[in-house]
């Protein structure tokens, strides 16, 4: 069977969109050729910021032949009293493609219907594929696309050529004003030629000639090589950054680094400052000696190689010594005052006009705080940690640094405690405070880091949606889905067992003293909302929608809900548990007829001789859950909610049988007891005890939300 290759070519394309393009136009063209009966084997994509490009192996020579049944007007309405056909059988088998003669009559739920029996497929693939890629240029997905010239087809950036091939043979078609041939181009510097193609699948190798490398991770690989190679020539180690490589290889199409340096001078700053002007605004790979210290090399990565390697290293230099010089000013600037004194510039920035400024904002974050740090009884030590960082929260936000490089928030708030003597524990709790700026990034690493961290995002969630700016389907304009990750995953990996409605309660008395009136549902809908983050994540862990549900409707706390998770996940996986379910959802179906308020079990009113071995092995079981959770508490004291451990509980030991020995007894008085006897007090009675089995068991969690796992 034949291989597909087709590329389009473009102007450059921004280097986010080369990977997610790559990606969008591999599943486009599978979608498109299963579509039409020309399923490949395989489906590989390629990408440069020069173009977009998808070879698709063991594409069958013609579309699958395949019988339709089209449905046309009922028999009655289609043929005359005499047989004949009428015009609505008529002009229905124009439509079809056939002769009338060649309808036919079959039965249908809905009665007698005329159908037209079509051939489709069978087209040999050359034939079929045109239309298939001239489309695909147009439907290919983009947040944005632009127009150009007089060209009637929106691209991400102007298309430049088209290739078009399956195997040998050149396909023939125009789209976005150009038509596609077996022509590629080469590297815009190195080799700028056309690339004649023989083979569809040369592609790779013919581009690489052509000093192009279309495949990302071969790309990826030259390119920390070529930067990790140049930081050797001195001695050094090229600081190795996943975030900064895929960006680099999606700006070029060859790699070749440049090894430059800036004054010694600028050492002085924090290395955070100079790592973030060298990744962040010139995305050049930073150097470290042996011992790890930050070097003042640096490497580059060109898209051409010049004869005089020279003049890139100096353009380099003159950049990077601009950006360091303004970093160097700021840095001092900033520290001719305290903190405190640019915590006095908050109340100059505005946080939302209902909400008041950032100097508002902090005190109710400092109230918040205080509230989550008496619940927690945090130490004397640690409140006395929080209570000075509290005043100079987020008070870099007033500085020219974090003004010139929003992305050093906190960063700086650390550098600029230490500059000025302040205790370390202070400094890491004002950087930790603004953790997680993402759902990748890292967590706090002090408690009162994460009160700050918790205590900041809390009250912004419930302001927002005190206000009616709550999140709407996929738009979420003041990321407080993001917010309510970062709380989930911080209260989970700090292993706090705060009862969700208290940390909302906490959360909006602020607000209340400020005079915004929040109503009780607002409050429950903010805990759902949050509640519903936790869920998200740990359904990304994999976790089985029923199992998550259980989790989080059987707990009060985050840390309890994940970790029911991975207990429930567990017990389902054993081979008797869901047995022991099924017994479980007969008791709570007949548990529910019990009258409110319930009543304690009488042995003395057992009449049946199942009653009484079901009620023995009741404290076992009990015994058996708290040894089961007490086991998942010390697998799972706290981690990163977004990045669990994998399958952390191992043998679930003597816990799971102690809850196991419930199956037997249980069973058995489903089997042989009535419980809805004539005799009120013994109906009563086997009631009480089946609620006791109930709630014996839901210690494990919300387990009528297991059905169908």
């Amino acid at each position: 069977m034949p291989d597909l290759l087709f590329e389009i070519g473009t102007e450059e394309l921004p280097s986010w969109y080369v990977d997610e393009g790559r990606a969008a136009l591999a599943q486009l063209v599978e979608e498109r050729l299963s579509e039409a009966g020309l399923a490949p084997t395989s489906v590989q994509g390629f990408s440069t910021p020069r173009r977009l490009a998808v070879l698709a192996e063991g594409v069958p020579e013609g579309s699958e032949q395949r019988e339709e049944l089209r449905r046309g007007p009922s028999a009655d309405v289609a043929f005359d009293d005499n047989g004949t056909p009428t015009r609505a059988a008529q002009g229905f088998a124009a439509s079809s493609g056939i002769d009338p003669k060649q309808l036919e009559i079959l039965d249908t739920e809905r009665g007698r219907y005329v159908f037209a029996r079509l051939k489709r497929g069978g087209e040999h693939a050359a034939a079929v594929l045109p239309p298939l890629l001239t489309a695909m240029v147009a439907d290919l997905p983009a947040p944005s696309k632009m127009r150009w010239s007089d060209v009637a087809t929106p691209f991400m950036r102007p298309v430049q050529w088209l290739l078009a091939m399956l195997d040998s043979d050149a396909l023939e078609f125009e789209a976005a004003g150009v038509k596609a041939g077996r022509v590629s181009y080469g590297h815009r510097f190195l080799a700028p030629g056309p690339v004649r193609l023989k083979r569809a699948a040369d592609y790779v190798e013919a581009l690489r000639a052509a000093s192009v490398l279309v495949d990302a991770e071969e790309r990826d690989e030259a390119t920390w090589r070529a930067a990790s190679e140049a930081a050797a020539a001195e001695g050094l180690r090229a600081h190795d950054d996943p975030a900064l490589r895929a960006e680099v290889r999606n700006l070029v199409e060859y790699p070749i680094a440049v090894l430059g340096h800036f004054d010694e001078g600028y050492l002085e700053l924090p290395d955070e400052v100079l790592s973030t002007v060298m990744i962040h605004h010139q995305r050049f790979f930073p150097t470290q000696t042996a011992d790890g210290k930050l070097a003042r090399g640096f490497v580059g990565i060109s898209n051409n190689r010049v004869r005089d390697e020279a003049v890139v290293r100096a353009g380099y230099e003159q950049v990077l010594g601009g950006r360091l010089y303004d970093a160097r000013f700021f840095w001092d600037a900033d520290r001719r005052k305290s903190l405190s004194q640019h915590a006095w510039g908050l109340s100059g920035i505005g946080f939302q006009k209902d909400l008041g400024t950032m100097a508002d904002k902090i005190a109710r974050v400092s109230d918040v705080a205080a509230g989550l740090a008496q619940a927690l009884e945090l130490p004397k030590g640690e409140r006395d940690a929080l209570d000075q960082a509290l005043p100079i929260f987020r008070a870099d936000l007033s500085t020219d640094m974090v003004f010139e490089f929003p992305e050093l928030e906190g960063v700086m708030a650390h550098a600029y405690a230490l500059a000025e003597g302040l205790a370390p524990e202070v400094a890491v709790a004002l950087e930790d405070g603004v953790l997680p700026r993402g759902p990748g990034d890292r967590l706090p690493a002090s408690r009162i880091g994460a009160v700050l961290a918790v205590a900041d995002r809390l009250d912004k969630i419930v302001g927002f949606f005190a206000l009616g700016k709550r999140p709407s389907g996929s738009a979420d304009p003041f990321a407080l889905r993001r917010d309510g990750l970062g709380i989930a995953r911080v209260m989970n990996a700090q292993a706090w067992r705060m009862p969700m409605a208290d940390l909302v309660l906490e959360g909006a008395a602020p607000h209340r003293a400020a005079g915004l009136e929040i109503p009780a549902d607002v409050e429950a809908e903010v805990a759902r909302f949050l509640w519903d983050r936790v869920a998200s994540l740990l359904a990304e862990q994999g976790m089985a929608v029923p199992v998550v549900r259980a989790a989080v409707q059987g707990s009060r706390s985050v840390i309890d809900a994940a970790r029911r998770a991975h207990l429930l996940r567990s017990l389902m996986e054993h081979e008797e548990f869901p047995a022991l379910m099924a017994l479980y959802k007969r008791a709570a179906n007949l548990a529910r007829q019990e009258a409110k308020g319930g009543r304690n079990v009488k042995p003395g009113l057992f009449r049946n001789d199942y009653e009484a071995p079901l009620f023995e092995a009741l404290p076992g079981a009990r015994r058996g859950v708290e040894t089961l959770l007490a086991q998942v508490r010390e697998a799972l004291p706290g981690w990163d909610l977004g990045f669990p451990p994998e399958r952390p509980l191992g043998e679930l030991g003597a816990g799971v049988a102690e809850v196991l020995a419930l199956k037997a007894p249980l069973d058995a008085f489903l089997d042989h007891v009535l419980v809805m006897v004539d005799e009120a007090d013994v109906r009563a009675n086997r009631l009480a005890l089946l609620r006791e089995v109930t709630e014996v068991l839901r210690g494990l969690g919300a387990l009528d939300q297991l059905e169908g796992v």
